[in-house]
């Protein structure tokens, strides 16, 4: 089946709860399948792609965490769930204003460095424009999540399950 990567915005509030009562993050995780959750983008298997394109797996520190918040703190202690990282909203904001200056050419430039990065999913193995564009639309949507999450100060849940 391969893990899905999910990011969650998280209000003050919302946090709390979370961190009170570690089961509420298992729930929203399975009703996402049956309803949409506002603030909740599910990037599904192309995390690890697009961390590729973004941060070469963490050389790019500030865009290493857009996709798997690796400066961020653990929470939660489910088994289940293979990474929940927590990353503050100065450094969410850090994450948005990188995302933002990226040129819209950056998948297509990226791109090719999939083919020998063993990608989780197999992606870039053999070159094809509808899965690139498929990721630069998936980006699209992190960048406007990030973005979203900036404006509001929130705090970025990231989840690989």
């Amino acid at each position: 089946m391969g893990m899905h990567g999910v990011l969650i915005t998280l209000s003050p509030k919302r946090l709390a709860q979370i961190e009170e009562d570690p089961e509420t993050l298992d729930d929203v995780l399975d009703a996402r399948h049956e309803t949409e959750i506002p603030g909740l983008l599910d990037v599904g298997k192309v995390w690890d792609a697009l961390d590729v394109i973004l941060s070469e797996r963490g050389k790019d520190a500030i865009l290493g965490d857009a996709l798997l918040a690796r400066t961020g703190r653990p929470i939660g202690n489910d088994q289940s769930i293979e990474s929940c990282r927590l990353l503050a909203p100065p450094r969410v904001a850090e994450v948005a204003l990188r995302l933002e200056s990226l040129a819209p050419t950056h998948v297509k430039e990226k791109y090719p460095t999939l083919s020998g990065a063993k990608v989780h999913g197999k992606f870039g193995e053999t070159p094809d424009d509808e899965e690139r564009e498929g990721l630069e639309i998936v980006l699209s949507r992190v960048i406007a999540f990030y973005r979203d999450a900036a404006k509001q100060k929130h705090s970025v849940l990231v989840v690989i399950e």
